[in-house]
């Protein structure tokens, strides 16, 4: 039976897998650098749908009320020690908002995959908006300070501006993180749930 109590390793766990998906996003933004001014609004979305295995298998492994809130704080802190520290509450908020969508049930929700991919696409949506709240709190000299050229910002500026841009950028981000999960699953279970590393629930 697994205990409903938090641990050590469980914290460790979290900090852990939260580095990694913040690596992979850099990685995935690396390589659609040549290409980022065109989906700008849909990075976000993409980075979620290839980090969503890893989040997947840290809130299974987990299996906690928290674990999601958690990752999120400390998402915000990496951003805070970035140059950002007014992301951390944005990404704190996100965190408590996707841990509403887990509250219903009697805690075996927390290693449910459908449960936990709709609260990672919950999750998603905000952290999609992230990418605009900077703009709108931080303008343009955050960007500036990144190198970006002018161009670039302008563009960037164009997207968080129209209602259009906004609107589908945060529905791919639900939907890409959402279908990375749903994805995921038979990934975790051809690999981790043999293993014995993980049991999930559908």
């Amino acid at each position: 039976m697994k205990t409903s109590k938090w641990q050590a390793k469980d914290l460790i766990t979290i900090g852990l897998y939260t580095i990694l998906i913040y690596i992979i996003h850099n990685v995935i933004s690396i390589i659609l650098s040549p290409i980022m001014l065109y989906i700008y609004p849909y990075m976000s979305g993409i980075c979620l749908f290839f980090s969503s295995i890893v989040y997947l298998l840290m809130a299974i492994r987990v299996g906690k009320k928290g674990t999601l809130l958690l990752m999120a704080t400390v998402t915000g802190f990496i951003y805070t020690l970035m140059g950002a520290p007014l992301m951390l509450p944005f990404f704190i908020v996100a965190g408590i908002v996707g841990e509403l969508t887990l509250l219903s049930g009697d805690g075996t929700q927390y290693r449910q995959v459908k449960r936990q991919a709709v609260a990672y696409g919950i999750y998603g949506i905000l952290f999609g908006s992230g990418a605009f709240v900077m703009i709108y709190v931080l303008g343009t000299e955050f960007f500036e300070s990144m190198k970006y050229t002018k161009s670039f910002i302008d563009r960037i500026l164009e997207y968080a501006y129209s209602p259009l841009w906004m609107a589908s950028g945060l529905a791919a981000s639900f939907f890409l993180s959402w279908l990375g999960c749903m994805i995921s699953k038979g990934i975790l279970s051809k690999h981790f749930v043999k293993a014995g590393y993980i049991s999930y629930q559908s």
